[in-house]
């Protein structure tokens, strides 16, 4: 047996004993509870006797037999929980037993005496020990002896002839009253069974509500992460791209640092806004916090290949005129792939231009983003990048569509993303893509 395995089971174990030991102390604390109500029950009723007795107008047909209901009273409250099924048996015929032995087989002066018998068949029906129409008719049967007697029971069956050994509306008040505290019983069994499947639920909800708060927090992070990996790789890449080829014609063009600058400072600007943007999100506690900047729709695009081609790279673009109407997720998802495909020509890729279509057929929604290549050589990266087509995956997935990037046969890079037409609303306008010119 390996360690790990050894280790699982010796886990086990000592989860096993420890929960049969918290239930063995649970079974001691109900017993003890038991008892102790026992005994605070059997203490009032003798304090009350001895003061009945004292009373010189309370002149009971047989004191032993209130004191013999007092011990039956007792025994059925010392094991109402943790004996349930045995106790009501025990003290069922034990209590018929000694009774008639007390009365000498005589009749039950007073209904008060059968309060043991209801408090066991409540106790039994209550913990589910025994079913509710069984404890009944012996209780029942039980009661209506003592109410009869049991010499004038055994007449009664001897000779099938019941009157006047029991008064028939004594023997319907006393079955009654059993039947009383069986369906109680039975009740509160029920009521409490609900309860503790209500509870298991509840714990399993508030457990299952962890877990989803934990993946709603995790996905958070991760959509913060990705939204600030694309702010700062496309405006930093840019900003070291400009500032690399300034660097590099500086001899031959002086002009070139103070235009790559005055190019800088607007577009590092407009990155610490985006930054600052999803920082606000971070630090926001309510929904009273400062506002955010606008989500990035499909009319952005334009935009960002402007700032690419700001940067140095030639990008050739073939768009629909107008662009096509989109729900927010589907347009921040094109914008950002297609941001994110630029930006790695940017730092990759050594090609002089770069190729972005957009088109709208019946059924999709296609971004395509090739470079002809070759790869920039490792030693002349930026120093960027990472995590950019796991993050362009992740758009993707998140407005419903794929993306597929890779070499292609001839040479260069593709990037293409497919978003299917149902995703975006009814648009009746459909124009044929209009070529934009290079310089832009």
């Amino acid at each position: 047996m390996s360690a790990e395995v050894r280790a699982v089971a010796s886990g086990h174990r000592a989860a096993g004993a420890t929960g049969s030991q918290a239930a063995r102390a649970q079974r001691r604390e109900v017993r003890r509870q038991d008892l102790q109500v026992a005994a605070a029950a059997g203490a009032l009723w003798t304090a009350g006797l001895v003061v009945a007795s004292r009373w010189d107008y309370w002149i009971p047909a047989s004191s032993e037999a209130w004191w013999c209901a007092g011990a039956g009273l007792v025994a059925a409250l010392a094991v109402r929980r943790w004996a349930a099924r045995a106790g009501f048996w025990a003290v069922s015929g034990g209590y018929l037993v000694a009774y008639s032995l007390v009365l000498d087989g005589g009749r039950m002066p007073s209904f008060v005496h059968v309060i043991p018998l209801l408090v066991t068949t409540y106790a039994v029906t209550r913990a589910g020990a025994e079913p509710p129409v069984l404890a009944a008719v012996v209780a029942g049967a039980l009661g209506v002896t003592l109410q009869a007697g049991v010499a004038n029971a055994a007449w009664g069956l001897s000779t099938w002839d019941w009157h006047p050994a029991v008064d028939l509306s004594s023997a319907v008040q006393l079955v009654a009253l059993v039947v009383a505290a069986a369906l109680l019983g039975a009740m509160v069994h029920r009521l409490a069974r609900t309860s503790a499947s209500l509870a298991e639920r509840n714990a399993q909800l508030v457990a299952l509500q962890e877990v989803r708060a934990r993946e709603a927090v995790a996905a958070e992070r991760t959509r913060i992460a990705r939204e600030l990996h694309d702010v700062v790789a496309h405006h930093v890449s840019a900003i070291v791209v400009r500032a690399q080829a300034a660097d590099r014609v500086a001899d031959a063009q002086p002009d070139a640092p103070r235009e790559a600058v005055r190019w800088i400072a607007p577009a590092g600007k407009e990155a610490l806004d985006a930054m600052r943007s999803v920082v606000r999100v971070l630090r926001a506690a309510d929904e009273e916090a400062a506002p955010y900047a606008p989500t990035a729709g499909l009319d952005a695009l334009p935009g960002v290949l402007a700032r690419v081609r700001e940067a140095g790279l030639d990008v050739r673009a073939t768009l629909p005129d107008p662009l096509p109407a989109c729900a927010p997720q589907v347009g921040l998802a094109v914008v950002r792939v297609a941001q994110e495909a630029l930006t790695n020509v940017l730092v990759h890729s050594a090609a002089p231009h770069a190729t972005v279509t957009l088109t709208r057929s019946a059924t999709d929604v296609v971004l395509e983003v090739t470079d002809p290549g070759p790869p920039r050589p490792p030693t002349a990266g930026t120093g960027l990048g990472g995590n950019g087509l796991l993050h362009m995956r992740e758009r993707a997935a998140a407005a419903g569509a794929s993306v597929v990037a890779g070499a292609l046969p001839g040479g260069g890079w593709r990037v293409r993303l497919v978003v299917p037409l149902d995703r975006l609303p009814e648009d009746p306008a459909r124009r044929a893509p209009r070529r934009e010119a290079a310089d832009a």
